[in-house]
């Protein structure tokens, strides 16, 4: 099996979480950027609606004699995340695996050095450092971190004879506290497993990691070069022209697979910049394999596995079971007390059809009088985006509005004991926010509708004790697509 090449019985989904901080930051040295000195370091500047400018810097350490992570220890981390998708988030943190299963998901042969070179591989990726100074985003604390720690915190690798006298081994990695949280707080982008393996370059590969995360959904995403350079991380050119003529065989692949529509450059004042637009086939594509699911389904398998199950039995219980039964469980699991096993308790309860105690409704007496209906609904939904046209590119979030709309949903997520709430909100977009009017954007009207008829009383009380008592929330969503109708006649 060449490289690249994929097994039919790996039965892995193509959509794969992965690690936000790990799309978005250098971490694989897959440009030989400072081969020999076992560093790499990359510093940013974020910008505050006030004007503060907040320094990150993020530092890669090899370990002695172990080099920095490089193209061949990508490809093992996407293997790994595909386990994870497959398996769910082990509890424990523990993931156990034979290298052969990596090495089949990799698409590589079944070598003596095939299998060394993975050994190698986990080894490196539990030695390397990383020392973030706010730089790697926290999603449980909604801050940014300074720390130092691995992407891999222990590792063990057992090698053995098999009953039939054949090499056998079973093999466990740790992962980190930060990865393990960060993943629980739904800190995630998907990557397409299958694009990813069909292509050659690790450069390509890197940057389809890189712009697929940065772009959030659009169309067009651009970049400085000299960051670029740095983000990636290829090798310290000084001279514009050098980084373009490296990244040159990465943007022809990108494009010949249909990933990149066409890649630009222009100036500006702060240098000049790498203009990316993906293309429509693409986009297209990824808005199928979304969609292939109901919104209500995608979004029950999505809390599932936030949960810990893993993928394949998360699809199965919601194709068995339906949405509504999934859900009761899952919103009756924060009131559940002593639940070890999230994932364990979830599965045996839906399958099992538990009785709960729940707690009693907060809906006013039946008394014979007419209640007096809230003149306003805490959220105002509107359909009013049309989507028949085809898959329209999200609007542009504005910062300010974003800003307040991530304090707002850290709040409501604490009062409510529900961290993992943030997983109905993923896609929203902020889109203006003008005395104390906060608009905002679901491209998915179920998520739309449930928004506003689970969180609608938390986020409106919230919002307004923070923007005032005349401060209201809109919600912008698509037109629920129209039933074809039967011109047979």
């Amino acid at each position: 099996m060449r490289v690249g090449e994929r097994s039919e019985k790996q039965g892995s989904r193509d959509l794969v979480p992965a690690e936000g901080n790990f799309e978005e930051h250098p971490y694989f040295r897959v440009g030989d950027r400072n081969a020999g000195s076992g560093v790499l370091h990359y510093n940013n500047e974020l910008r505050t609606k006030e004007g503060h400018v907040l320094e990150q810097s993020w530092t890669v350490r090899a370990a002695i004699g172990r080099g920095l992570p490089g193209r061949f220890d990508q490809d093992v981390y996407v293997a790994l995340l595909q386990l994870i998708d497959k398996r769910g988030l082990p509890a424990d943190g523990w993931l156990s695996f034979s290298v052969y299963e990596l090495v089949e998901l990799m698409g590589r042969g079944h070598s003596g050095r095939d299998y060394r070179q993975v050994r190698d591989s986990l080894m490196r990726l539990s030695a390397t450092t990383i020392e973030s100074h706010n730089a790697f985003y926290h999603g449980g604390k909604k801050r940014y971190i300074s720390d130092s720690f691995s992407l891999l915190s222990e590792i063990k690798l057992s090698e053995y004879e098999g009953p039939e006298g054949g090499r056998a081994d079973r093999n466990a990695v740790l992962l980190s506290n930060y990865f393990l949280e960060s993943y629980r707080a739904n800190y995630l982008k998907n990557i397409d497993s299958r694009f990813y393996w069909s292509l050659s370059s690790p450069i390509a590969k890197r940057l389809y990691r890189l712009i697929d995360k940065k772009r959030n959904g659009r169309r067009v995403w651009e970049a400085e070069l000299f960051s670029l350079r740095k983000r990636i991380p290829l090798s310290n050119y000084k001279y514009a022209s050098k980084i373009k003529e490296k990244l040159a065989p990465a943007h022809a692949e990108l494009i010949a697979q249909d990933f990149l529509e066409e890649v630009s450059y222009r100036k500006g004042s702060r240098g000049e910049y790498a203009a990316y637009r993906i293309s429509e086939g693409f986009q297209a594509r990824r808005a199928a394999q979304i969609e292939s699911q109901s919104g209500e389904e995608i979004f029950c398998i999505q809390r599932l596995k936030a949960e810990g199950m893993a993928a394949e039995t998360a699809e199965r219980m919601v194709s068995d079971y339906g949405p509504t039964r999934i859900m009761h469980y899952i919103e009756a699991l924060p009131l559940q007390k002593n639940v070890r096993n999230p994932a364990g308790w979830l599965k045996k309860a839906i399958e099992q059809s538990y009785e709960l105690d729940m707690p009693v409704s907060d809906s006013p007496p039946e008394t014979g009088e007419p209640v007096a209906e809230d003149p306003q609904p805490e959220l105002q939904l509107l359909h009013d985006v049309p989507v028949d046209s085809g898959t329209p590119d999200p609007p542009s979030p504005d910062p300010e509005a974003r800003e307040e709309w991530q304090v707002l949903l850290s709040v409501v997520s604490e009062e409510m004991g529900a961290p993992s709430m943030r997983v109905w909100f993923e896609g929203v977009v902020p889109t203006g926010l003008s005395d104390g009017h906060l608009r905002l954007f679901v491209p998915n009207p179920t998520a739309a509708e449930y928004v506003e008829s689970r969180f609608s009383a938390a986020l409106g009380d919230a919002w307004r004790r923070r923007s005032g008592p005349d401060a209201s929330i809109e919600i912008l969503t698509t037109e629920p697509r129209p039933t074809p109708a039967n011109n047979d006649t």
